[in-house]
C-alpha cells in the first residue's frame, strides 16, 4: 500500500467550487470588552485595548498582533472585529462588501457587533451564522 492510498483513500472528498461561482453571505461577529480598573484598560479573553498619551488607541491580541494609532476606541474596534471576522470566514476575495456596526456601552462593558454582507468566493465548508471572537 502506498502513502497516497493510505492518506487520501479514507478521507472524505473535499468539495471545491467551480471557478467564478460567487455567492452572497451575511457574516457577523461580536466582541464584548470589560473595564479592568487595576490595569486601566479594556480587556476581553484574547486581547486588550488601551489609550496612549498621544491621544491614540492601541490593541494587542494573544496571537501577537498589534494595532495602534486609532483616534477612537470605536474605530479600533471596527477594524479589529471586522478584520477577525473576514479572517475567520476566509472572506479575502470578497466584492461588494457592506458593513454595519453596533455599539452598546454599560458602565463597565462595551460591546461591538459587526455584520458584513459580501459577495465572493467562499470555502464550501463555511457554515452560516455568526461567530463570537
Amino acid at each position: 500500500m502506498s502513502y497516497d492510498e493510505t492518506m487520501f483513500s479514507t478521507a472524505p472528498p473535499f468539495p471545491f467550487r467551480e471557478a467564478g461561482e460567487y455567492e452572497e453571505k451575511d457574516l457577523s461577529a461580536s466582541l464584548t470588552l470589560r473595564w479592568s480598573r487595576k490595569r486601566r484598560r479594556w480587556e476581553c479573553d484574547n486581547a486588550y485595548f488601551w489609550h496612549e498619551s498621544q491621544n491614540k488607541w492601541c490593541c494587542r491580541s494573544e496571537d501577537g498582533r498589534y494595532y495602534h494609532g486609532f483616534r477612537s476606541l470605536r474605530a479600533l474596534l471596527k477594524s479589529y472585529v471586522g478584520g477577525r471576522l473576514c479572517e475567520s470566514s476566509c472572506c479575502y476575495s470578497a466584492r461588494n462588501v457592506r458593513a454595519k456596526y453596533w455599539f452598546s456601552q454599560h458602565p463597565k462593558t462595551v460591546t461591538c457587533r459587526v455584520t458584513i454582507h459580501c459577495t465572493g468566493l467562499f470555502p464550501a465548508l463555511f457554515s452560516e451564522g455568526g461567530i463570537t471572537l
